[in-house]
C-alpha cells in the first residue's frame, strides 16, 4: 500500500505545480521556463540525494534506461506539457495529461507483460471517462478567469498535451526495470533531470542565435524565479521522486493511474482562485475519477 500512497502523493504534487507555473510559462515561454526549472530542480535533487546517501554505483548499471527515459519523459514530455499549459491553462492541461494512465497500462501490457486484474482495468476505464467528461463539458460560459484563457485552437493544445502524456507513459515503461532493481529514486530523479537540463540549455543556446534584436527576452525577476522554483519543487522534486518510488513495488499501470488524480485536486484549487464553482459536469467527471481510483485502490 505504501507504493500506492506514494503515487497518490505524486498526483497531489502534480496538481499543485501548474498553478505556480502558468504565469511564468506565459512570461518566459515554455522552453526557457523549462530549462530554468530543470536546472533548479537538479540542484535540489542532487543535494537531497547527497544528504540521504543516494548516490550509489548501481545507478551506472542502468544508465541507458535513465538516459532514454529522461530524454523522452522530461526533455521532450515536459516541454510539450508546458506548451499545452500555455495554450489552454492548468485545468484542461491537467485533465488531458491524466490520459497517460491508460497509455501506461497498455504499454505495460505490451512491453512488460503486466496483466492487471479486471477491477483495475475497469477502474482505469472509469477514470478515463471522468477525464473526458471534465475536459469536454467542464467549463461554463461564466468562467472567464485568466487561468481559463485559450491561446489558439483548443484541439492543437489538446494534441500537444496528449503527446506529452504519451512521452510520460513511455518514460515510465523505460525506467520501471531500473526502479524495480532498487536504485535510489531521488538520485535517479536527479540524473534524469540533470540530463534533461543539459539538453534544454544546449537547445536554448542554439535557438537563441536565431532570434533577432527585436525579440529581446523578458528579464528573469525574483518573482518568476520563485514561481519556477516552487513549480519544480512540487512536480519534480517531490512528485517525480514519489512516482519513481511507487514504481519500485507497484504495477506500472496502477502507479501511473493513481498519480493521475491531479484533476480532482485541481478542482477545489480553481474554485478558490477563480471564486467560481466548477460546473456540474466537472464534478461528475471528478466523481468518476474518484470512483475509478477507489476501485483500483481497494479491490
Amino acid at each position: 500500500m505504501i507504493y500506492q500512497l506514494a503515487a497518490l502523493g505524486a498526483g497531489f504534487c502534480f496538481a499543485i505545480s501548474p498553478f505556480f507555473s502558468v504565469q511564468a510559462v506565459k512570461a518566459l515561454g515554455p522552453t526557457r521556463f523549462n530549462k530554468w526549472r530543470m536546472l533548479i530542480v537538479f540542484v535540489m535533487l542532487a543535494c537531497m540525494a547527497w544528504i540521504t546517501d543516494g548516490w550509489r554505483i548501481d545507478l551506472i548499471h542502468w544508465w541507458p534506461a535513465i538516459v532514454f527515459s529522461s530524454l523522452i519523459g522530461i526533455f521532450l514530455g515536459d516541454t510539450l506539457l508546458f506548451w499545452g499549459l500555455k495554450r489552454m491553462g492548468p485545468r484542461r492541461n491537467s485533465v488531458v495529461f491524466a490520459l497517460n494512465a491508460p497509455m501506461t497500462i497498455f504499454l505495460g501490457w505490451l512491453f512488460l507483460d503486466e496483466l492487471l486484474p479486471f477491477s483495475v482495468l475497469l477502474g482505469t476505464l472509469i477514470i478515463t471517462s471522468g477525464v473526458i467528461t471534465a475536459i469536454a463539458l467542464g467549463r461554463s460560459r461564466k468562467q472567464t478567469h485568466s487561468l481559463e484563457e485559450t491561446q489558439g485552437r483548443l484541439i492543437i493544445g489538446v494534441s500537444i498535451t496528449l503527446a506529452s502524456a504519451f512521452c510520460q507513459a513511455a518514460s515510465l515503461i523505460l525506467i520501471r526495470p531500473a526502479m524495480e532493481s532498487g536504485i535510489d529514486p531521488i538520485a535517479a530523479s536527479a540524473v534524469r533531470v540533470g540530463i534533461a537540463a543539459l539538453c534544454l540549455w544546449i537547445l536554448s543556446y542554439f535557438t537563441a542565435k536565431r532570434k533577432t534584436q527585436h525579440e529581446a527576452p523578458i528579464a528573469m525577476t525574483g518573482k518568476i524565479f520563485m514561481q519556477i522554483a516552487a513549480s519544480g519543487f512540487f512536480a519534480m522534486g517531490i512528485g517525480m521522486s514519489l512516482l519513481l518510488f511507487g514504481l519500485q513495488g507497484g504495477d506500472t499501470g496502477v502507479i501511473s493511474t493513481l498519480s493521475s488524480v491531479s484533476p480532482i485536486v485541481a478542482l477545489p484549487i480553481l474554485w478558490i482562485l477563480m471564486k467560481q464553482p466548477p460546473t456540474a459536469s466537472a464534478w461528475i467527471g471528478a466523481i468518476l475519477v474518484v470512483s475509478g481510483t477507489a476501485m483500483i485502490f481497494i479491490l
